[in-house]
């Protein structure tokens, strides 16, 4: 039997549970390719943690599984061609496949805003969440610091500056009256509370206009800061968006009910890259990175796929090291139990993705 070449692009969430699932049932004839930029799987969504320095780079990365059907590429991924079912890269060239599955993750959506992609920080990528760090922690006391967007990222990035630069003026900038948009009242009022008791200004209502050096331009004036980080809103890979697909509004691609491309089922989609109408998650991303390896395993055998619903679990944050809040399974919780709870479920992660590192064939 010829042999069938499955090329995994991005190792975070999603290509972690694909190679997890796929691994443990992978056929005689099949052989996987991981590509990506890091050695390691990053957590991605402890990148704050990094940023403001309460975290070491060993406690957000994992080991790539080790199996001897899987290669690991750690390179730049440049074009795809769905054509010629080609995979180009910076220094290894190009690398064929006769699947793809596509978990490429995000990058900040700057909403057309000037300067916005010159003078803000980032969290978006391992690296960055390192280089933002360095830039805030750096800071001479009293400077300040600045958030634009008042969601999860934003908020735990905030508490947790105020454990490790509690020397430091944080003000987070939003356009919405309350932080936190998609989470009951109940928890927008008590992180709001949390934050203000905590010396974090939140200034809602703001519209910037464009930011410059030093300084941002809204409606109502202008806000100046000596360390600026963006939080308000993602889109997919800027790769994702050059795939012969339809896309949604954040450049994200369109999947049938398999995670395949409608018009290239050799194509999967999944995490962050792949539309939903649920919102990005690590655990959606989980949901996806399993469900198409084990659609691939029975395409692979002749068999019909078993088709999945995805079901949210719930949501958590931290506010800092003791305290945080979430929705699980639709109870509102605030405190020192969520954060526990936070805590355990990455835990958990980590033991359940360990347990998968090193695989052999039977």
């Amino acid at each position: 039997m010829n042999t069938h070449r499955i090329v995994l692009l991005g190792g975070g969430y999603g290509g972690m549970y694909f190679m997890r699932t796929l691994l443990a049932r992978l056929p005689d004839h099949v052989e996987v390719t991981l590509i990506d930029r890091l050695p390691k799987s990053p957590l991605k969504t402890e990148f704050y943690s990094i940023t403001a320095g309460t975290t070491s780079l060993k406690d957000v990365t994992m080991p790539f599984p080790t199996h001897p059907k899987l290669t690991c590429i750690f390179d730049e991924v440049l074009a795809i061609d769905q054509e010629q079912k080609i995979v180009a890269c910076r220094e290894q060239g190009d690398v064929t496949y006769d699947t793809l599955v596509v978990a490429l993750g995000c990058v900040d959506r700057f909403h057309g805003i000037p300067g916005a992609e010159t003078f803000a920080n980032s969290l978006q990528s391992l690296k960055r969440a390192q280089m933002t760090g360095h830039a805030i922690l750096t800071l001479d006391a009293y400077r300040s610091v600045v958030l634009i967007g008042a969601g999860l990222t934003g908020i735990e990035l905030a508490a947790e500056l105020r454990e490790s630069r509690p020397d430091l003026n944080v003000t987070i900038v939003d356009r919405n009256d309350k932080v936190l948009k998609g989470f009951s009242p109940k928890l927008q009022d008590y992180v709001e509370s949390w934050l203000t008791d905590h010396d974090v200004t939140i200034l809602h209502g703001i519209q910037t206009d464009r930011i410059e050096a030093g300084h941002i331009v809204h409606q109502h004036g202008e806000i100046s800061f000596d360390q600026l980080v963006w939080t308000a809103g993602i889109q997919a890979s800027p790769l994702v968006r050059t795939l012969r697909c339809s896309y949604d509004s954040i450049g994200r691609a369109v999947v049938n009910e398999w995670q395949q491309l409608p018009d290239d089922p050799d194509v999967f989609v999944i995490g962050d890259s792949a539309a939903s109408v649920h919102p990005p998650s690590a655990q959606l991303a989980e949901f996806h990175g399993e469900y198409a390896a084990q659609t691939i395993l029975a395409l692979l055998q002749n068999e019909q796929p078993k088709q999945r619903e995805y079901q949210n679990k719930g949501q958590l944050g931290s506010l800092g090291k003791e305290m945080g809040f979430g929705q699980v399974k639709g109870v509102d919780l605030s405190g020192k139990i969520p954060r526990l709870l936070k805590s355990g479920v990455l835990w958990s992660y980590k033991k359940h993705v360990e347990k998968a590192t090193v695989l052999t064939k039977e």
